[in-house]
């Protein structure tokens, strides 16, 4: 081997386009495509399949999880791309009409993206909203038993309450008029609680 061989390597590594490109690209699509199209079927598939047996994603659930790890671990699957493709599944009636749709959704990667930014279509029951009950129910305990609201962080407390109560009311729709008139229920269920 020869250096004027070694420096005609090292210059044609150093073109940015390979001849015939075109021609590549062409078969690349003709492998590419139909993949891609089959891959998002597939896990539209899958999906509703696991949905079938489990219900409809609410978020986190407890029920079937032992078959959500199975599946996972005999599919080779981690299981977050689990639970996308069953919240894919319950996006649309149907593959087709997914596909009618969302034209522009043709990779798993855009369904993905697309996932992250909406919220689930189902109200959740979930570990969260569990722990913000608790939360709550254990503040209005706290607040009973307390005798004199002063001090230095009172006004914190009172700041915070004021904002939970603003959250409350923007996505539970709450307003002020409607919790005099269900005082007596939620006594009743702090009582139970």
């Amino acid at each position: 081997m020869n250096n004027s061989h070694v420096c005609k390597s090292v210059e044609s590594e150093r073109r940015d386009h390979v001849m015939d490109e075109d021609q590549l690209l062409k078969s690349l699509q003709a492998l590419w495509f139909p993949h891609r199209a089959n891959g998002l079927k597939v896990r539209y598939e899958m999906g509703r399949l696991l949905n079938k047996q489990l219900g409809d994603p609410p978020g986190r659930q407890q029920y079937g999880q032992g078959t959500i790890n199975r599946v996972s671990a005999e599919l080779d699957i981690d299981k977050s791309d689990i639970s996308r493709m069953r919240r894919f599944a319950v996006m649309s009636e149907s593959f087709k009409e997914f596909c009618t749709g969302n034209p522009s959704m043709t990779s798993w990667t855009k369904v993905r993206c697309e996932m992250l930014q909406k919220p689930p279509r189902h109200p959740t029951d979930n570990r969260a909203l569990w722990g913000l009950l608790r939360s709550v129910k254990t503040s209005i305990e706290t607040l009973s038993r307390i005798e004199q609201f002063d001090g230095p962080k009172a006004g914190e407390v009172r700041s915070a309450l004021v904002a939970l109560f603003r959250a409350a009311q923007a996505t539970l729709d709450i307003r002020l008029d409607e919790i005099s008139d269900t005082d007596q229920q939620i006594d009743s269920e702090v009582a139970a609680a």
